[in-house]
């Protein structure tokens, strides 16, 4: 019997799971690390936060989905990777031993090193526990946002939204969201102008305290809430790994999903490190085109039957941003638009993900 060990109950992995409760493959078992025993969908996050979704509609049943594949969950997480031995190491101090392993963990916040922003900031990752700290906070002063990716600028929007809170969306480049078109910054930054948000550009927190946020051009700025919502890096579990690592220290993959030094070893989304080049954004929509690639190479890879097929990252997608309101703002092809029809978009197209996935879990009869 050949054990395949999923670490990370990611968006590709969900797509594993979908095949093997469609059939079991052939003398395989599978186990399903994750941490904790649901999982929460990241696009809907927002929407919580703005009060537009219960927490069902954001959560993955991950017993129910290893119960439906098959599987065995362990939900205690993975610390640790012994690429040689063919070995993981789990939140509980034991070892788990694989034929094929595939890591789907996401990533790390950026600049988290930041002094004090450990202490005094509710970071993004993990999901879970910042939205339990979210969802808690009773914080009435200032709302501080810092990162203008597609992440930070949802955020600033749901939860003024929500809490009608003074709020601030600092970014250290020149424009939000990063990395959209000129047509769609324009559309958020007029947004924010109309809902009261002040954008700060080319700013970065050097230090944070309690209720102060220390920026490099020397000003204090204060904050009831600090979200730390920046860009990603690398999960660290992979640097003392003895495996391949790229040179941002993803785990390293060929477009097949494999890593290039330990045959077996695979590795989707965020945390994956693409070595032919290809341009693979760390965003939950790349995520979701990987998962029939890697299904079907994990297999070929354990039954024998046949040959692995490269991922190739779509040219762009349709990004759709949550303003919290019942609007939202859209972007294709350089095209920029606002209103509630991209909201109402959003929410179906999430809403046939969640059901796609959430069928799986039936409850026990």
């Amino acid at each position: 019997m050949k054990r395949l060990v999923l670490a990370g109950p990611g968006h590709a992995h969900l797509f594993v799971l979908e095949a093997l409760a469609r059939a079991r493959w052939p003398g395989v078992e599978t186990v399903l690390v994750s941490r904790g025993r649901t999982q929460l969908y990241s696009g809907r996050v927002p929407g919580y936060l703005a009060g537009q979704y219960a927490l069902e509609a954001l959560s993955f049943d991950l017993e129910g989905l290893a119960r439906a594949a098959g599987a065995r969950l362990e939900p205690g997480g993975v610390t640790g990777l012994d690429a040689d031995r063919r070995e993981l190491r789990l939140g509980d101090g034991r070892t788990l031993a694989y034929d094929a392993a595939s890591f789907d963990i996401g990533s790390l916040p950026a600049g988290d090193s930041v002094p004090g922003v450990r202490e005094h900031a509710v970071s993004l990752k993990p999901l879970e526990g910042a939205l339990s700290r979210l969802a808690a906070n009773q914080a009435t002063g200032p709302l501080l946002v810092v990162g203008g990716g597609a992440a930070g600028v949802e955020l600033a929007l749901c939860l003024q939204a929500r809490t009608g809170r003074p709020t601030v969306l600092l970014e250290d480049g020149p424009q939000v969201p990063r990395g959209a078109s000129r047509a769609a910054a324009r559309r958020v930054r007029g947004l924010l102008e109309r809902r009261g948000i002040h954008l700060r550009l080319e700013c970065r927190v050097t230090a944070l305290e309690a209720g102060v946020a220390h920026l490099d051009s020397g000003e204090r700025l204060a904050f009831g809430t600090c979200v730390w919502a920046t860009g990603a890096r690398a999960p660290e579990l992979f640097a003392s790994s003895g495996a391949a690592v790229d040179a941002q220290g993803y785990l390293a993959v060929k477009d097949t999903l494999e890593s290039p030094s330990h045959p077996g070893l695979f590795a989707a989304g965020d945390c994956a490190g693409f070595l032919s080049g290809q341009h693979v954004p760390k965003a939950g929509v790349y995520a979701v085109r990987q998962g029939p690639v890697l299904r079907h190479n994990l297999h070929a890879f354990l039954t024998g039957s046949g040959t692995p097929r490269p991922y190739r990252a779509q040219s762009g997608f349709l990004s759709l941003l949550n303003a919290g309101d019942g609007t939202a703002v859209g972007e294709w092809k350089g095209l920029a638009f606002h209103g509630r029809a991209p909201w109402r978009l959003k929410d179906f197209i999430d809403g046939r993900f969640m059901a796609r996935f959430q069928r799986l879990a039936t409850p026990l009869t």
